[in-house]
């Protein structure tokens, strides 16, 4: 069997499904975890600015949903390319995979140029809107303006990788991630430290990393000897697609967009609380991220795993894989938190050197962080599930209701009620994480592992006989 063959054996076929989900996360696991360490690194040497440890810190941190509002609209494109491509590749329909393949990277291109722009005059009115002033203020938005130049080759990096994990193909996304990081790892504390340049050394470092890749990520789109690959003549846009695109993606990106505003103005509250637990929120965000990575890896694969059963006609396979994605999930994350639990001082001491208060509502903070991070390894799963199966105005609904519904008002009835200070923070995510997933369940019930492509009759036939 060829490359394509035995992983899409491995996708249809194989009985064990775990082995299956672990073979193909474990890449973006590894990818996951070596992107964490560069976001370490890069939040170690701002730390290390003299006089301004906290504020450089912060100056990164809070351009965090801003910048994600931005790429989310990628993330969304990428969810329905991953969902429509590998529907069409379970149902034996290559020509058509390639020209949605096509189709999602001319759109990622526009949509990256568009964006590039709109960021760049936005960072101020935006950072200024949020509360940050001075030290903070004046960094973050110098970030902001270097980071939108990445946007556009972000952008074809999420079409890329959209298409390959299609396909089953974890591992060159993650060849090329791993080469970008450990660009971004090697410039990060020269531009930083070394050449003066500050917290915008990190944005720097970020975009010439991400450039760095995209001349052999365009090469390989059309040179692959496996996988879907693209070819001139198929290089239109062809509006029933882009149409067929935009209606799984628009809710998608929506959602994520929504909800990066969402957190934008969660920052805004928690900023009302003062510096010291803007960075305890920040470094433990950051601590934490390195044992969720590995969740999100598997709701990213589980979704082309959802995606050619569905093509295939195979809703009992999509089944199962959902059900061993979430036992995989919640194990991963009961055991990852049971272990940095008992290090949080330490580890959030590494960041927050000179600043007692700051430390200690660090370590308060990563305790129900902590204690709650297998619900969020249900929380991905869920949303691996709906884009999987094309059930992108769930990921939607859901992706709201946790922050919008749930999240952000439980914050304001802690703080303007109560007089337990940031703590309430801690409190209303942790019961957000909950609540979350009952609604999650509800969605799932509404699931009918039904393709959301078109199988002609011949293409039926042809399936039939192959299995």
């Amino acid at each position: 069997m060829s490359k394509d063959e035995k992983k899409q054996h491995l996708i249809l076929h194989d009985k064990n499904i775990f082995k299956g989900l672990l073979i193909l996360s474990i890449p973006l696991m590894l990818n996951n975890l070596i992107k964490t360490f560069h976001d370490v690194i890069d939040m170690f040497f701002v730390s290390e600015i003299p006089g301004y440890s906290t504020e450089a810190i912060n100056s990164i941190s809070l351009t965090f949903p801003v910048f994600f509002a931005y790429i989310s609209l990628g993330i969304g494109l990428s969810a329905a390319g991953t969902a429509l491509i590998s529907q069409h590749l379970g149902s034996k329909q290559m020509e058509k995979a390639k020209k949605f393949a096509a189709n999602l990277v001319m759109i990622a291109i526009a949509l990256g140029v568009f964006l590039n722009i709109g960021a760049f005059f936005l960072a101020k009115p935006v950072m200024e809107l949020m509360g940050t002033e001075g030290y903070t203020l004046e960094n973050s938005v110098k970030y902001l303006q270097i980071r939108a130049f990445e946007l556009p080759f972000v952008f074809i990096f999420f079409a890329f990788t959209a298409i390959r994990q299609s396909s089953g193909d974890t591992v060159t996304p993650v060849i090329y991630g791993v080469i970008t990081i450990i660009i971004n790892i090697i410039l990060s504390p020269l531009l930083i430290s070394t050449f003066g340049f500050g917290v915008s050394g990190a944005a720097i470092a970020t975009l010439i990393a991400n450039i760095s890749v995209v001349p052999f990520i365009i090469y390989q789109l059309f040179n692959a000897k496996q996988g879907v690959t693209l070819d001139k003549s198929i290089l239109h846009v062809d509006f029933d697609i882009v149409r067929k695109i935009a209606k799984y993606a628009v809710p998608a990106s929506l959602g994520q967009s929504i909800t990066a505003i969402g957190f934008i103005i969660m920052n805004t509250i928690i900023l009302t609380y003062g510096a010291q637990t803007v960075a305890a929120f920040s470094v433990g965000n950051r601590i934490t991220s390195i044992i969720l990575h590995p969740v999100m890896a598997i709701g990213g694969v589980l979704a082309a795993y959802l995606g050619q059963n569905i093509g295939n006609q195979n809703p009992d396979r999509a089944r199962e894989a959902f059900r061993k994605a979430m036992i995989l999930s919640v194990l991963l994350m009961g055991i990852g938190s049971f272990i940095v639990i008992w290090f949080r001082a330490p580890l959030i001491g590494i960041f927050i050197k000179d600043d007692p208060t700051a430390l200690n509502l660090g370590v308060e903070y990563m305790f129900y962080l902590l204690i709650g991070l297998p619900l969020m390894g249900i929380f991905q799963t869920f949303m691996g599930t709906f884009n999987g199966t094309g059930n992108t105005k769930f990921t939607f609904a859901f992706s709201i209701a946790r922050l919008w519904i749930l999240r952000i008002p439980a914050i304001l009835i802690f703080k303007y009620t109560t007089q337990i200070g940031s703590s309430g923070i801690w409190y209303a995510m942790l019961i957000s994480n909950v609540l979350i997933i009952f609604v999650g369940i509800f969605f799932y019930n509404r699931i009918d592992f039904m393709p959301k492509i078109d199988i002609d009759r011949r293409e039926q036939r042809l399936l039939k006989s192959s299995v």
